[in-house]
């Protein structure tokens, strides 16, 4: 696949079809990843499975960066559906000031399901923000793994890292966090 310069406005209308061929290319992968993170969240009457994809895909549209294949596509997606739960969460936090447990899974649907809050995922973002800091792969294995819902070998994939590579950086990550967040 051809790399398309997204900076140049004379590429807005191929932006376009690249930014809609990639989506729709990618829109089942999308949706079956936002379905496994919103299984698990509690009472959520207002989001969905296709409101978080087409919230994602909002969210991309204004994606000024290359787009270099569908895994590239994807950890984007991974980062604008992290960010898209964060001002979810903040707007929960907000209505209820404590609001809903929210139900996380890591990438793997036989792993551990974590349970936090509104203020717990907007802490998770702000340590993650710190961890990007001081090691910025480690923050991008987190994100793809907890946000994303990928697996050790499609995150290697997407950082051009080998798995076992990602799975010590998911083990030391998860450890930062931990301390980070107690």
């Amino acid at each position: 696949m051809d790399i398309i310069d997204l900076n140049n406005p004379r590429n807005n209308e191929v932006q376009y079809s690249h930014k809609k061929r990639m989506f729709q290319v990618c829109y089942e992968e999308l949706s079956l990843k936002a379905s496994n993170k919103l299984k698990y969240e509690f009472n959520a009457l207002t989001l969905d499975t296709s409101a978080l994809v087409h919230e994602v895909y909002m969210k991309m549209d204004k994606y000024q960066g290359e787009i270099n294949n569908k895994n590239h596509f994807l950890a984007i997606a991974a980062i604008a559906m992290r960010r898209f739960l964060v001002d979810y969460a903040r707007q929960k936090n907000r209505q209820k000031r404590g609001g809903h447990q929210i139900q996380l899974t890591y990438g793997d649907s036989n792993e551990q399901v974590a349970t936090t809050t509104p203020e717990g995922l907007i802490n998770l973002n702000d340590a993650l923000n710190s961890l990007k800091r001081i090691n910025k792969r480690y923050s991008r294995v987190v994100e793809y793994h907890f946000f994303g819902g990928y697996k050790y070998k499609e995150i290697a994939a997407m950082l051009g890292v080998s798995e076992e590579t990602v799975k010590r950086d998911w083990r030391l990550a998860k450890a930062w966090l931990s301390k980070e967040l107690n």
